[in-house]
């Protein structure tokens, strides 16, 4: 049978995330694959069942050099066009920076604050 499993169905197969979500360890080790795998699954069923078209359940994580996927969120205006502005001065895109800027989050402790060190001056 392909049923979809549900929180009452859950079996020992379940990744962590994949049906509730992931408990808080503040200054432990950083996400895992399988935990982003089963967060990315919660989220996919999530989609489909409020009837997002083409929203798929992955089986596994894209590999690291995926092609981009183009992605919303809402900023204040006057940070974007600061934003916009140091990007263009250091010749990086917006892209760039966001993406620096999450894999920084991403690859740290959760609780943890990123920080960035400026560059010595020359």
């Amino acid at each position: 049978m392909n049923e979809t499993p549900t929180t009452d169905t859950v079996t020992v197969d379940a990744l962590p995330g994949e049906f509730d979500q992931l408990p808080m360890r503040y200054g432990g080790a950083p996400i895992a694959p399988d935990e982003a795998l089963g967060v990315a699954r919660r989220i996919a069923r999530v989609q489909k069942s409020h009837g997002r078209k083409g929203a798929t359940v992955p089986d596994e994580l894209p590999p690291a050099d995926a092609l981009l996927v183009p992605w919303a969120c809402r900023l204040p205006p006057r940070l974007l066009a600061f934003v916009r502005a140091k990007a263009d001065m250091e010749g990086v895109t917006v892209t760039d920076v966001v993406t620096q800027a999450l894999q920084a989050y991403a690859n740290s402790s959760p609780g943890a604050q990123v920080a960035y060190k400026a560059p010595r001056q020359r």
